[in-house]
């Protein structure tokens, strides 16, 4: 859905302008990431109500995954999400987005899925690490996304 309104919206663009906009867009956030600096990320905060998941594991955890998995309706904490799809929306068809967006889904059901299955328990202080590592992993994302953008305008133009 996100791909499609950005291809429709920007398809007449010229790539250097698309390129240029979303490095221009993504390099703060690398700053954000770090804890440089404090940006807003589009989110919406809706949580899956208690009586979806009030039934047998297995169901539970095919919809919490399906539901956080799909990342519109539910907290997404890096802006990377965003990024992803601006791009695709901006130099793919709407295909990819469809592509990438199952994708996503299958990610971020994985993790819930696997401490499921495996009854592992999670550790209170195992969260703040999990988290400082992924904004770490995220800033360097941005990093190559900001490179690539360049090259790609100045490739183009």
């Amino acid at each position: 859905m996100y791909t499609s309104i950005v291809y429709l919206l920007s398809f007449w663009l010229p790539p250097a302008i698309k390129g240029g906009f979303l490095a221009l867009l993504a390099a703060p956030y690398i700053l954000h990431e770090w804890n440089g600096i404090r940006l807003k990320v589009p989110q919406n905060r809706w949580q899956v109500p208690h009586t979806w998941v009030s039934g047998p594991p297995m169901r539970n955890m095919a919809v919490w995954g399906l539901i956080l998995g799909a990342g519109l309706f539910t907290y997404i904490p890096h802006i990377t999400f965003h990024l992803l799809y601006l791009y695709l929306g901006f130099f793919k068809d709407p295909a990819h987005g469809l592509l990438f967006g199952a994708l996503y889904g299958f990610s971020r059901a994985i993790p819930t899925a696997f401490f499921g299955m495996s009854g592992s328990q999670w550790f209170p202080g195992l969260i703040p690490r999990m988290r400082r590592a992924g904004r770490l992993v995220n800033g360097f994302v941005l990093i190559l996304l900001v490179v690539y953008l360049v090259f790609r305008v100045f490739a183009s133009g």
